[in-house]
């Protein structure tokens, strides 16, 4: 949940150009933050065995049992979220301290210590693998989603799931570059040749990678 918190308020200073739009406002974080409660809640519901309620889940014919109870895969998918994406993103927002808001505005310093050595967007990392996984373990059509699926409709779409899933992630990534663009500019004018050197001996988000 606190991945999706702003850690701080909205910058009175914000940038020109923000891509990420009304996305990044608090109202936006907000309804993420109530819609990750709820899923992972109506998760939690299905996995106690509340799911062969029809008032909890319609059609629970659409169910994959494997997705609700301890095993391999979902176990990653929890480590994932738990080990990898939160904490890089929630490292993130400790390092930079008031400086990390959702909506673009000037930093008053360039961070390069800590994660920061070696990642220039850590808080994206974490967010993205927070999504992916999330995507992954939740949004399924035979997963907590598929409660509210009829089962017609199911077997129409079945098999286009890992396409939906790769349409919406390239969307995301999409938009994510983009504001990663609109922030590089805001440090380049913000700090000049420090931001210029930084970055030339630092990734992205992966490091070593890109």
């Amino acid at each position: 949940m606190s991945c999706f918190k702003p850690p701080n308020e909205v910058p009175r200073d914000g940038w020109k150009q923000d891509s990420l739009g009304t996305y990044a406002s608090p109202t936006a974080a907000r309804i993420r933050r109530i819609l990750a409660v709820s899923v992972g809640v109506f998760h939690a519901l299905i996995s106690m065995g509340y799911g062969d309620s029809s008032l909890v889940c319609p059609h629970p014919e659409n169910l994959n049992s494997e997705l609700f109870s301890w095993n391999t895969y979902t176990l990653t998918c929890l480590s994932m979220i738990i080990l990898v994406g939160g904490p890089l993103r929630l490292t993130a927002f400790a390092h930079l301290g008031k400086n990390f808001t959702f909506q673009l505005g000037p930093p008053d310093t360039l961070m390069t210590d800590g994660i920061y050595r070696y990642i220039q967007h850590p808080g994206y990392t974490g967010q993205i693998v927070v999504l992916v996984v999330n995507l992954a373990l939740f949004l399924r059509w035979d997963g907590a989603f598929g409660c509210w699926v009829p089962h017609g409709f199911r077997l129409t779409v079945n098999g286009w799931g890992l396409m939906l899933c790769l349409v919406l992630v390239f969307g995301i990534l999409r938009r994510l570059m983009m504001r990663v663009k609109d922030e590089e500019k805001m440090l380049k004018d913000t700090f000049g040749e420090k931001w210029v050197a930084w970055s030339r001996v630092t990734a992205r988000f992966i490091p070593g990678v890109f």
